[in-house]
């Protein structure tokens, strides 16, 4: 087992574990959500969803994050030298040192980009294109990790699969794979699957289809490779 398949599968063990906790008939409990970043920049509704669901915890860099205490660790707006130093595992500011402990310990952890840089990532808007393929490996080196990268309202009100037509979600992770109704998840071209995902939905017996611009199907399975049947093509 190569190391990449050993790290996610104790992250997918971990976090399948806690929302084992999480979902259970009749809980009340929430659990601890640490929050890195100003609170008060975010969206009033969106706080309040995210105070329904998680015990949210400010995160005071003045004291050592307890970080088996929590749940998930999210940063609120991270900025692209935070991005790009997670991914090169530079830890030279609070911010990185924090990341790096997270990844190193296995706790799960959502980058929330600042606006700018998550449109690029998600191809809404247009950049150099040598730069945006750097961007593209930074992000393909955090989802290895395990670091789930997401824009805030996705995460504060996660939407679930349960259609027959594409979903618009630019992130599909093993969450949204697990509560998926369906047997097979169809998605868009823009859509980035998490490593994670793709092995969650081979265990479960799910497709994962990525519905090209002329409507033909493409198949994702865990080792991302494509195979020409017909009208359809199998990645």
């Amino acid at each position: 087992m190569t190391g990449r398949h050993l790290i996610e599968q104790i992250v997918e063990e971990v976090v399948n574990k806690l929302l084992s906790a999480q979902s259970a008939p009749n809980s009340k409990t929430k659990h601890n959500l640490l929050a890195v970043g100003d609170l008060e920049r975010v969206d009033t509704h969106l706080l309040k969803l995210l105070e329904e669901n998680w015990n949210v915890l400010p995160y005071d860099f003045s004291e050592d994050a307890e970080l088996h205490t929590v749940m998930k660790v999210i940063f609120l707006d991270a900025p692209q030298d935070l991005f790009v130093k997670g991914a090169l595992g530079i830890c030279d500011t609070p911010e990185s040192e924090l990341l790096s402990a997270c990844i190193i310990d296995y706790v799960p952890v959502t980058l929330i980009p600042k606006n700018n840089l998550y449109k690029i990532l998600i191809g809404e808007k247009k950049t150099n294109g040598e730069y945006f393929s750097s961007l593209m490996e930074y992000r393909e080196k955090l989802l290895k990790f395990g670091v789930e990268i997401n824009s805030i309202e996705d995460f504060a009100a996660p939407k679930p699969i349960n259609s027959e037509k594409p979903v618009t979600k630019r992130l599909i992770t093993h969450r949204d794979v697990q509560e998926c109704k369906m047997n097979e998840i169809l998605v868009d071209k823009q859509t980035i699957i998490t490593p994670l995902a793709r092995d969650t939905a081979r265990e479960l017996g799910k497709s994962i289809t990525v519905m090209d611009t002329k409507g033909l199907k493409t198949h994702a399975n865990g080792n991302g490779n494509r195979q020409c049947m017909g009208n359809k093509k199998r990645r």
